[in-house]
């Protein structure tokens, strides 16, 4: 199995992943002694996610299993077991350089998730997120079940730049956004063994789109009054952009323009992200030219149509932008695709 402590799934190789599909992970304690199936579940919760400590109350009866399969660079697992309180600690964290958001979506039973202060209660279709790169806590009391999405922490952060802001906030799969992502996620991960690989490139981008909805909406509910005003700005923000990149005059006045902002507020908005708009832009341009690229129903396009439907007007500033932001050329990812 491949170790979680010595493998990442980064999403500049997003197509590449796709070959994982066929390297499922299935484990669980019935495979071993009763004596050993304590520390064999500490074991592998270890190798599947990140060092994390796991202990429980039952003596006896214990048991836990994991399904496991890749949908490009994010990992669906599957995860059953009975009651235990799992804590990842600065020392695991230390002893570990893999960063990572966490989706844990409850299937049965209940759980409770804690992070940066915060107390996420799960019931059944409910989900939450969380840092692997920052101290936490899951307890559960009773028999559980629960979807856990392993997210590439550049993924997210393109999508979500304060996604900090948002661990450990319960994300109810009742209603709304919330219920449209839980529903999807989990008939994704039922799913994924029957799927061929354009398929599932194009459902990576829906789950995607549908996490993020579903996590820019809880963001009203965080903060004080002033940032959550500040919040939804930002996202308006990032939506214009995410809808006009394809529009070759978009630019920092236009964007500012739209919103009826300054340029100056403009740059206080992105500076919150930890960038700036126009960067924010080309980035996400060429995640999207990128996609495309990777995408077999657009093999009859050249790169130089695919760069220009997204905002570039050169060529070679595509290329050399395109090499900068994922080490090489777009024909060579091209190629390497076709060649995978």
């Amino acid at each position: 199995m491949a170790s979680g402590r010595r493998r990442g799934y980064s999403a500049s190789a997003l197509q590449r992943c796709v070959t994982d599909l066929a390297r499922a992970v299935r484990l669980s304690t019935d495979t071993v002694a009763e004596r050993n199936k304590l520390e064999y579940w500490r074991e592998i919760v270890c190798d599947t996610f990140v060092e994390l400590e796991c202990r429980t109350a039952a003596a006896v009866g214990f048991y836990g299993s994991i399904d496991s399969r890749a949908l490009g660079d994010i990992r669906f697992t599957r995860v059953t077991s009975t009651t235990q309180h799992v804590v990842r600690t600065p020392s695991r964290i230390a002893r570990s350089d893999l960063e990572y958001f966490f989706l844990s979506l409850q299937l049965r039973g209940r759980g409770c998730h804690k992070q940066d202060g915060r107390v996420a209660h799960l019931a059944p279709g409910d989900f939450v997120i969380y840092d692997t790169t920052r101290p936490y806590e899951l307890l559960f009391g009773d028999p559980f079940s629960q979807l856990v999405l392993s997210l590439p922490r550049e993924l997210v952060k393109s999508r979500l730049a304060d996604a900090e802001r948002l661990t450990a906030c319960t994300v109810q799969g009742q209603s709304g956004s919330g219920r449209l992502a839980s529903v999807f996620i989990r008939q994704l991960a039922a799913q994924i063994e029957s799927l061929d690989g354009s398929s599932l490139l194009r459902l990576h981008a829906s789950a995607v789109d549908l996490i993020a909805t579903a996590l820019a909406e809880q963001r009203r509910h965080v903060g004080s009054a002033a940032s959550r005003s500040r919040n939804v700005l930002t996202q308006r923000v990032l939506q214009f952009i995410e809808d006009s990149l394809r529009d070759p005059a978009l630019n920092c006045q236009v964007i500012a323009a739209k919103h009826r902002i300054s340029e100056r507020y403009l740059r206080v908005l992105f500076q919150g992200l930890g960038t700036c708009a126009s960067d924010w832009m080309w980035r996400r341009r060429l995640e999207r030219a990128r996609q495309d690229l990777t995408d077999p129903r657009q093999h009859h396009l050249s790169v130089t149509t695919i760069g220009f439907s997204w905002g570039f007007k050169d060529a070679a500033h595509f290329s050399r932008a395109f090499k900068q932001q994922f080490g090489c050329t777009p024909t060579a990812a091209r190629s390497r695709i076709a060649a995978d």
